[in-house]
C-alpha cells in the first residue's frame, strides 16, 4: 500500500485504517487495531495526527480513553450477524473487516492485505519488539476464506486491490478499475 492508494480512496466511503497504516491515511474515518499494547503504543501519536473513530476488538473492557470497542470473539467463525461483536481471524485486518459489516458495508476495498512472509514483517513496517507476534499464515489464510464465503452469501462485495498478495479467496483488481 501507498500513500498514492490512501488518497485514492479519501472522500470515497467510509475508510478504515489497521494497524500502522494510519500514517498513510491520518484523515480516515476509522483507526482499528485489535491488539491493546500496539494502541497503547501509538495512541499519544494517533490522537496528535489523526482525526476520525478510534476502535478495537480488544474483548476485556476499556483500555484507553477514547477507543471503542467491538469486542472479537476467538471462538467465532466468518462473518458474526449480530450486532456489536466480530469474529477474530487472528489479526486486526480481519477484524476490521468484520467492523465494516458492523458499519453496514455493501462494498469493501483491501489494501494492503498482502499475506506474505517474504519479508518477515507487515508490508508497513515490524511492530516494535516489545509487541511484536508472529505470524500466523497458515491459520490466517482459510479464516479469510471464511469470511469470504459469508460475505458472497450476504451479498457484499469485497475485492482485494493490494499489490502484492498472497490472499485469493477475494477478487483481486488494480485500484484504478474499482473506485471511480
Amino acid at each position: 500500500m501507498t500513500a498514492a492508494d490512501a488518497l485514492a480512496v479519501r472522500s470515497k466511503g467510509k475508510v478504515i485504517t489497521v494497524n500502522t497504516s494510519y500514517r498513510l491515511a491520518p484523515w480516515a474515518d476509522v483507526h482499528y487495531s485489535s491488539d491493546h499494547d500496539w494502541w497503547l503504543m501509538h495512541l499519544p501519536e494517533i490522537r496528535e495526527t489523526c482525526s476520525g473513530e478510534l476502535w478495537s476488538g480488544y474483548p476485556h473492557g476499556r483500555f484507553a480513553e477514547g477507543i471503542k470497542i467491538c469486542p472479537y470473539d476467538k471462538q467465532a467463525r466468518g462473518i458474526i450477524r449480530a450486532r456489536g461483536r466480530i469474529a477474530w481471524g487472528g489479526n486486526s485486518g480481519y477484524c476490521a473487516l468484520g467492523l465494516a459489516y458492523q458499519f453496514g458495508a455493501k462494498r469493501i476495498i483491501l489494501l494492503g492485505y498482502d499475506m506474505t512472509d517474504s519479508k518477515g514483517e507487515h508490508w508497513h513496517g515490524s511492530h516494535d519488539e516489545s509487541i511484536r507476534k508472529a505470524f500466523n499464515f497458515p491459520m490466517w489464510k482459510p479464516r479469510f476464506a471464511e469470511a469470504a464465503r459469508d460475505f458472497k452469501r450476504l451479498g457484499i462485495e469485497v475485492v482485494n486491490c493490494s499489490r502484492d498478495t498472497a490472499l485469493d479467496c477475494f477478487p483481486k483488481k488494480p485500484l484504478e478499475d474499482v473506485i471511480c
